[in-house]
């Protein structure tokens, strides 16, 4: 007996088989298109730092390593500044610095810790200024600290500066503005501390304009004192402007 014929295989659908190839086609195609993006995106950032490596360098920052060969490195680090210093730091600490590592401070109107401004007692009243004056003898324009005086009369005014840390001295020229309508006044300043014990004193007047030097070590605070000693004929239109010229910590 002759053995049972094998059944024949069934030919594949023909649907079948387009479906198999249009998966294989997809798969394919996506691979090749992942691998050019990443190529093209490869390639872009390579062309555009060896091209243009300024411009890069601007994005990235200082700290990229450009080879104008086929591959490009970018490298950066990461530091870490120390903290900027505080807005709320007091005058007196930004003084206390500058006269400790040596160099002179400088008094203005904003760092005065107080303030009378200049008149009679009980009458008009001006404040003090930051501006340049010219003394006797020159026409160079100075900074000073100025008042400007347009009333007769026993006529003062005075500022108040805490004495920086390690600051042994004071000084300053004094006078009055050559700018000034009235060239008759006589001003006393005086340099004194806080209990009114005389530091320093000049009298200046319209062609005189001395130096001034206080001792200040010690002295936790001074006081930058002017008094007018003779003032005839002053008013609103025949004023002078008293002034204390480049006063310094030293």
């Amino acid at each position: 007996m002759s053995a049972p014929a094998q059944p024949r295989k069934a030919q594949d659908d023909p649907g079948d088989k387009e479906r198999k190839n249009a998966r294989r086609i997809a798969w394919i195609s996506g691979v090749l298109t992942f691998a050019g993006t990443l190529i093209t995106a490869g390639s872009a950032v390579t062309v555009a730092v060896i091209a243009s490596p300024d411009t890069v360098r601007d994005v990235v920052g200082d700290r990229i390593a450009v080879t104008r060969t086929a591959t490009a490195t970018v490298t950066a680090t990461v530091t870490v500044s120390p903290p900027a210093p505080s807005p709320h730091a007091s005058v007196a600490d930004a003084s206390t610095d500058e006269t400790a590592g040596g160099a002179a401070t400088s008094l203005t109107r904003s760092n005065a810790v107080g303030v009378e401004h200049c008149g009679p007692p009980g009458g008009f009243t001006n404040d003090w200024l930051d501006r340049s004056v010219a003394l006797a003898g020159s026409d160079e324009q100075f900074g000073a600290l100025t008042c400007r005086v347009e009333a007769a009369g026993a006529v003062t005014g005075y500022l108040d500066y805490v004495v920086p840390q390690n600051a042994t001295t004071f000084t300053a020229k004094v006078g009055i503005d050559r700018m000034s309508p009235n060239t008759s006044a006589r001003v006393r300043f005086s340099v004194v501390d806080l209990d009114d014990n005389v530091l320093a004193q000049q009298v200046a007047t319209y062609t005189s304009a001395p130096d001034i030097t206080a001792r200040v070590s010690g002295v936790p605070r001074i006081r930058l004192k002017m008094t007018v000693v003779k003032s005839g004929d002053v008013s609103g239109s025949n004023y002078f402007r008293s002034a204390w010229i480049n006063p310094t910590f030293g």
